[in-house]
């Protein structure tokens, strides 16, 4: 999380306290990069930007240099755009070893007067985070679902409540050591400060998805080039997810074969020409594809790529399925599912999930956002638009617990004076 930028590009007027958020979105085919600026309760976007991604392979990192590389030049791009240097930003990753553990906690309350403080919301919670996890696994957030307070549940925070028993109900998202060390070495390759490190599922959630459904029940589905997110969201936090090493490069290498072609061309014929069903294809709409070595190839018809793209449309389909039913959700989640990603964008694939599926289906963008641009309101914006959401959100969590710690001292305060009169 990022809330000052101390500098700006030469030419510029030094805005040492502009309250400055950065968000990046680290992909297997894209580096995304944003940047906002908050007054109070608004977040006003100043730039977007969006380079390849070169030495990822299914969210994972396999060459830090390239991955250096690349966020250096979207963060290039982002500086360029906006005039405004960025030295720390927020980092959005995923890969196929990220899972959820739930977990719980009890603590009692220390205070003799039995109010519950900060201090025992910071114990119930360091308990929480007690788990016996293999060694080349490590704990990279905790999300705080409920807190009971003599065994009254449903209590979002406890501070301030009298109780003489504190329980903490949490999700822990953990993943692989090396994944997030390798990030970490990336970003310190081009002295880039990570200000906070979280979950593309819970950005994306950030800026697709309500409040009714987050706490009604929904799944967020973020299809992007190299993994599949499939997350669970309930009573207003995440319940379970898993990551699936299939993503929209699945549909594109397909493409590449039968066509014989390069993945570059197969991937523009499928953004350009490809729908989800071949019911959806025009018979007689013939499509140009470039050979491999990138000159005049062959005529195929959208009838033709759209049988490809459907076979993979299906199998992705039926694996999404399966994880649902694993997570015994499908008959408790009013919400449905919400699909975003960039390869959620591709024409017809919600109609194909929610038929197979039989329950609602919804693409999601960024709306969350307010204020948007037209041009950013896509699905493939949602994880570093989301980002910037996120930081903004916990800016004035962290506001608000800094006022309540001055109307504290202020209390302990008038105490003295009173004690002293």
């Amino acid at each position: 999380m990022l809330y000052l930028l101390l500098g700006l590009k030469e030419g510029c007027v030094y805005i040492k306290k502009r309250n400055i958020l950065v968000s990046l979105d680290i992909g297997t085919n894209s580096i995304k990069a944003a940047m906002a600026e908050v007054h109070g309760q608004d977040v006003h976007l100043l730039g977007v930007s969006q380079v390849p991604s070169f030495g990822l392979r299914k969210g994972s990192i396999i060459d830090i240099e390239s991955t250096a590389k690349s966020i250096d030049n979207s963060l290039t791009e982002l500086e360029r755009l906006t005039g405004i240097e960025v030295y720390g930003a927020l980092l959005g990753f995923s890969g196929v070893s990220i899972s959820v553990v739930n977990n719980h906690a009890v603590v009692a309350v220390a205070n003799p007067t039995y109010e519950i403080t900060l201090e025992d919301k910071e114990r119930v919670l360091t308990s929480a985070r007690n788990l016996a996890l293999p060694l080349d696994k490590a704990i990279i957030q905790i999300i705080e679902r409920q807190y009971i307070v003599d065994s009254y549940d449903g209590v979002k925070d406890p501070v301030g409540m009298v109780g003489s028993r504190l329980e903490a109900e949490v999700s822990i998202v953990v993943g692989a050591i090396a994944a997030i060390q390798n990030l970490q070495r990336s970003a310190q390759r081009i002295n880039l400060n990570v200000d906070d490190l979280m979950y593309n599922a819970l950005l994306g959630a950030e800026s697709v998805l309500s409040p009714a459904e987050l706490e009604m029940g929904v799944t967020l589905v973020d299809i992007g080039g190299g993994t599949t997110e499939v997350t669970y969201f309930e009573e207003g936090s995440v319940v379970q997810t898993s990551v699936l090493p299939i993503g929209g490069d699945y549909i594109t290498k397909d493409l590449a074969i039968v066509l014989r072609t390069s993945m570059e061309e197969a991937n523009r014929v499928k953004e350009r020409y490809g729908v989800a069903s071949p019911d959806m294809a025009k018979s007689d709409l013939m499509v140009n594809v470039h050979n491999i070595q990138g000159k005049d190839g062959q005529q195929v018809s959208q009838q033709v790529i759209a049988e490809i793209i459907s076979a993979r449309v299906i199998e992705m389909t039926e694996m999404i399925y399966a994880e649902l039913k694993q997570f015994g959700c499908l008959n408790r989640m009013p919400g449905g599912i919400v699909l975003t990603g960039g390869a959620a964008e591709l024409v017809g694939l919600v109609d194909i999930m929610e038929e197979y599926t039989t329950v609602p289906v919804r693409l999601g963008l960024p709306e969350n956002m307010k204020g948007l641009p037209t041009d950013f309101n896509r699905p493939q914006n949602a994880v570093v638009l989301g980002g910037i959401l996120y930081s903004a959100r916990q800016g004035a969590i962290k506001h608000e617990d800094s006022q309540r710690f001055m109307g504290m001292i202020d209390r302990i305060t008038y105490w003295f004076k009173e004690l002293f009169r």
